[in-house]
């Protein structure tokens, strides 16, 4: 896995790299009340280089939250793929839990940010690992990723605490959200 994770990273930054000509030359043309704006596109995405592929940042995230203690293929399998479409290489993989919670969990309206810690707990405790509900909300089927807004909201308030690795985790994941 380290191997396709670094050829991962490499085809992304090569991908990006490739693109920077027409980059340095794109504006973006904003037209509002007070008239029209343009802006260098790399002006307004000075990061388009720092890109981390999801597939990076799903271990990377493993490896910096209290779920490391677990081996992650004890967890999930991958669905890899590696193809060419239209002379464009798509490399990456698909993460599928091992163990699905019994039911999914939505942010229903009015439900406070402690139930739905509570929530995320049992989830926690009926996959069998710390952090479960994240990895499974990266995902996408399990867990909606507005529970993940709402709880990273929560922490941001003082409302709801988790161990400094996972809130740190779930903190940088809703400043740059990624899916699957």
């Amino acid at each position: 896995m380290r191997s396709f994770l670094a050829r991962r990273a490499r085809i992304g930054k090569d991908q990006r790299e490739a693109s920077r000509p027409e980059l340095e030359n794109r504006i973006i043309r904003e037209v509002g009340p007070d008239g029209t704006r343009n802006t260098a596109f790399l002006d307004a995405n000075p990061d388009w280089f720092d890109f981390v592929p999801r597939e990076n940042r799903f271990f990377a995230d493993w490896q910096r939250s209290s779920a490391c203690a677990h081996r992650i293929f004890d967890h999930w399998a991958f669905d890899i793929h590696d193809l060419e479409d239209r002379g464009r290489r798509e490399i990456g993989f698909i993460p599928r839990p091992l163990k699905m919670p019994a039911a999914k969990l939505a942010l229903e309206d009015g439900i406070s940010v402690h139930h739905l810690m509570e929530r995320t707990e049992a989830i926690d405790a009926e996959v069998g690992l710390p952090l479960a509900w994240f990895f499974l909300m990266t995902h996408g089927d399990w867990v909606d990723p507005n529970v993940g807004d709402a709880i990273a909201e929560g922490l941001r308030q003082g409302r709801v605490r988790l161990p400094d690795r996972d809130a740190a985790v779930l903190l940088a994941w809703a400043d740059k959200k990624y899916l699957f």
